[in-house]
């Protein structure tokens, strides 16, 4: 997965990734979640993971300068790590991400 290096990508929001990818990994990798891939674009990020069941998931966070939604994140069933479209939309306030529902 690549990340967007465009030079107006301010340090704020790569600073920011890097500590949302700790704290998603920190809360995924103890549920047995492996395979954890985050990709930084232009103000939001993606990723994919796989659960115990072997189920794979897609997960994203809207664009952050505009509101971040109480730090609600989407995520869904995929098929790969290239599907984008997937199952059905689910929220998780990132808070409670140890509490995620995966089939």
């Amino acid at each position: 997965m690549k990340h967007y290096t465009g030079r107006d990508l301010g340090e704020d929001f790569r600073s920011f990734f890097r500590a949302e990818r700790k704290k998603i990994k920190a809360a995924l990798t103890p549920l047995g979640c492996t395979d954890i891939q985050m990709s930084r674009q232009f103000y939001y990020y993606y990723g994919f993971f796989t659960a115990p069941s072997g189920q794979i998931y897609y997960f994203s966070i809207d664009d952050v300068r505009h509101g971040f939604d109480n730090g609600k994140m989407l995520y869904r069933t995929a098929t790969s790590y290239k599907d984008f479209t997937g199952g059905a939309n689910t929220y998780i306030v990132k808070s409670n991400l140890r509490d995620i529902k995966l089939k």
